[in-house]
């Protein structure tokens, strides 16, 4: 397949192929000044409307373009901060290249990675050494008080220490996940908070107080630890019940990226973080050496991911989770999970269900491709719900990418599964447009596969014990918007991989994206 790119006297339209056996996917770059209608595209004999439209933003000069966090405010201004270079606040507009900037804060941060506004207007964000409080007291639009809300955890000077978050509790708290330390960078002599020699030692370690924990901080600042066994936790964030998730990262006691339901006192796989849980040393004093002897245990020990993202083809380095809020504004996938790829040039889509009472689900792509590009970092719908801001930043990993990019909702739907669920012995699909009847009965179209990752203390695993399964039967429903697949039987503990390559709808377009990802932990009873 071929790009095909169509020429106006403005800008040019170019629309992306998904990769070969996936389909169209239906996403186009837009020139800065984009304010038109996307123009339709032919193929074939079938009109293809894009359903999204990625811009580029354009960013004051002299902002630093690593974006750390991103969030609106009352006034419907885009707050960005840069991980580097201070606070700016923009204006939206809909040409990407006329926003009204104005600086908050010239003052640069120490890798900051999120903000909160809070009613006043104030703005909470996590920095490497603490959760920091912009204030603009006298009204001029800039800050000028900057208060150190908690310094309550410890600090090893190692570059590795990033900390994600606030996020609110709806009580007056701050979750703030709290990243470990990487072996390849040294700790400062001098360290704030006590200093664990057993903590120190391991790949990604934990050598001062609550690395590797998500944490509740208070109004007075006031630390507690909260849940622990995270590596390098990079994103945090509240579903519309009140659910706490958290984004970890593939590395050493995480086989492949996984994505937590988050819940007070339980451990999450990375025995380091426990040489700060008192009781835990009291009988294990070093916890990383039992543990190493003791996987077995560990991996009981453990609160399993509602989610668990393959490496490479889905997902290498994840960051920050959002839920759609936008009541459909942004697209048939109102109510599901968002998560952006710093090292793939992607955003995931994430189904979640509630299976014997816990969380798991599926994952597939939403968008995807070098228009997108890479270092998603950070994502914050708009307050009209019908765009998605993406800060990307370059932490080392994949292709450099860094700045600020828009995604919009034009109003076409595009033909995706909207929902995989588990059943008894399968999988029930649910599509946004009614699948072709005929192609979508054929046991062919449904290319299963499951497999598993090895918990262990080594950096990730390969895909264990990958099995083909062939269904034993399809049905599809009335409307064509639901189908059926019966396996036979389903096996808890692994990741069944589904490739639905040439399915098309009714109306003949392809799926944007066949390929998904279902996470089973537990089985329908």
């Amino acid at each position: 397949m071929v790009f095909k790119k169509i020429v106006s006297a403005k800008k040019a339209w170019m629309v992306l192929p998904a990769a070969s056996c996936l389909g169209w996917l239906a996403v186009v770059a837009i020139s800065a000044s984009a304010a038109e209608e996307a123009p339709i595209v032919t193929k074939g004999e079938l009109e293809v409307k894009p359903s999204y439209q990625i811009e580029e933003i354009k960013l004051p000069d002299g902002v630093g373009h690593g974006i750390g966090g991103l969030a609106f405010n009352q006034a419907g201004e885009l707050v960005v901060v840069s991980r580097r270079t201070g606070v700016v606040i923009g204006k939206p507009a809909q040409d990407a290249r006329a926003f009204e900037w104005r600086t908050f804060s010239a003052v640069q941060m120490h890798n900051a990675l999120g903000v909160l506004v809070e009613k006043s207007g104030a703005l909470l964000i996590p920095q490497m050494p603490e959760l920091t409080r912009l204030r603009d007291t006298d009204g001029d639009g800039k800050a000028d008080v900057s208060e150190a809300v908690s310094t309550a955890w410890g600090v090893s000077g190692n570059y590795h220490e990033t900390n994600s978050g606030p996020i609110a509790d709806g009580k007056g708290n701050w979750f703030v996940a709290l990243g470990s330390a990487s072996h390849s960078g040294p700790t400062f002599d001098l360290v704030r908070g006590r200093f664990s020699v057993a903590g120190r030692r391991g790949r990604n370690n934990m050598s001062v107080p609550w690395k590797g924990w998500v944490v509740k901080i208070n109004a007075k600042g006031e630390l507690k630890p909260w849940a622990s066994g995270f590596r390098q936790a990079n994103g945090i964030t509240m579903s519309p019940a009140g659910d706490l998730f958290v984004t970890d990262n593939q590395g050493d006691w995480k086989p492949v990226t996984p994505i937590y339901h988050v819940q007070e006192g339980k451990f999450y796989g990375h025995p380091t973080s426990l040489v700060w849980d008192a009781d835990f040393v009291k009988e294990h004093p070093d916890p990383l050496a039992w543990a190493v002897d003791h996987i077995a245990e560990v991996d009981e020990m453990r609160t399993l991911p509602a989610v668990l993202l393959p490496q490479g083809f889905m997902c290498n380095s994840a960051s920050e989770p959002i839920f759609d809020t936008s009541d459909g504004a942004f697209g048939p996938f109102a109510g599901q999970m968002f998560v952006g790829d710093i090292a793939g040039q992607r955003i995931l889509r994430i189904m979640l269900e509630k299976v014997g009472g816990e969380y798991q689900g599926a994952a597939t792509t939403l968008i995807e491709g070098d228009v997108l590009g890479g270092g998603n970092n950070r994502l914050c719908l708009s307050p009209d719900g019908k765009s998605l801001y993406v800060g990307q930043t370059y932490r080392g990993w994949g292709r450099p990418a860094e700045g600020l990019k828009r995604v919009t909702y034009s109003g076409e739907v595009p033909f995706a599964v909207e929902k995989m669920s588990l059943s008894k012995t399968g999988f029930e699909l649910s599509f946004t447009k009614p699948v072709n009847k005929e192609q979508a009965e054929k046991i062919s179209e449904y290319q299963f596969s499951h497999y598993y990752y090895e918990f262990s203390q080594r950096y990730g695993s390969p895909q264990m014990g990958v099995t083909p399964v062939v269904a034993k039967a399809v049905k599809v429903s009335e409307d064509g918007k639901t189908v059926n697949i019966d396996l036979g039987s389903v096996l808890a503990r692994k990741i069944y991989q589904l490739d639905l390559g040439g399915l098309k709808a009714v109306d003949g377009t392809s799926l944007s994206h066949g390929m998904l990802c279902y996470t089973v932990q537990r089985l329908r009873e």
